[in-house]
């Protein structure tokens, strides 16, 4: 009886654990490149990052309190004096627009979402430079786009609706009308139009509107 005892805890004691169950894993996604995002920089009015490029904005910042309306704070934007551009081997580049710039032409968001186009204003009235965030340094590759029949038109309100799609708003004469176009083909075409829009458009829930 001792005997078969002692084989018994000689069998348990051999035994081993079941090895580990491997779970296989769920494939690596990459995580998509970050867009536009706002950083702190010493001396500068405003710096925002896009990939290795950043926009550094020189401004001031009392100019705003001369800027507010009816109790309404002016936009940041409207107290930027200058613009350059700072890329990863630590050199610079100015921003020299063509013609003349208003405190409120000046916008923060010149890059596309997913950060592979720049888009320039260079005069009030256009045209607007639009060039891969690659080839910045030398504007390799920009388009030039100026909304075309309508004589004097201040061109404001450009907003990025994709990596390349953009739309922009020129007034003239009271009236408006709202161009979309893609930066890496350089052609516009209208979307919407008002002969009249003297407080100008905005887009809403259902698509572009005059503003009441």
């Amino acid at each position: 009886m001792r005997a078969f005892l002692l084989v018994i805890l000689v069998v348990v004691g051999c035994k081993k654990e079941p090895p580990p169950v491997e779970v296989p894993t769920t494939a690596k996604v990459n995580p998509t490149s970050p867009g536009p995002t706002e950083v702190p920089l010493g001396g500068a009015y405003h710096a925002v990052r896009c990939g290795d490029v950043m926009a550094v904005w020189a401004g001031n910042a009392d100019a705003l309190k001369d800027l507010a309306t009816e109790g309404t704070a002016a936009p940041k934007s409207f107290g930027v004096t200058g613009l350059s551009f700072r890329f990863a081997d630590g050199t610079q580049q100015p921003f020299m627009p063509t013609g003349s710039l208003t405190f409120s032409d000046w916008s923060f968001s010149i890059f596309s979402p997913d950060c592979s186009h720049v888009a320039l204003l260079q005069d009030r009235f256009g045209p607007y430079t639009l060039v891969p965030t690659s080839t910045l340094r030398g504007l390799v590759g920009a388009k030039t786009v100026r909304a075309e029949g309508t004589e004097g038109a201040v061109h404001d309100g450009f907003r990025w609706t994709s990596g390349s799609a953009f739309e922009f708003v020129a007034s003239s004469g009271g009236g408006a009308r709202v161009l979309s176009g893609d930066a890496t083909q350089g052609t516009l075409k209208a979307v919407f139009e008002a002969a009249e829009a003297p407080r100008g458009v905005r887009r809403g829930a259902s698509g572009w509107e005059v503003v009441k």
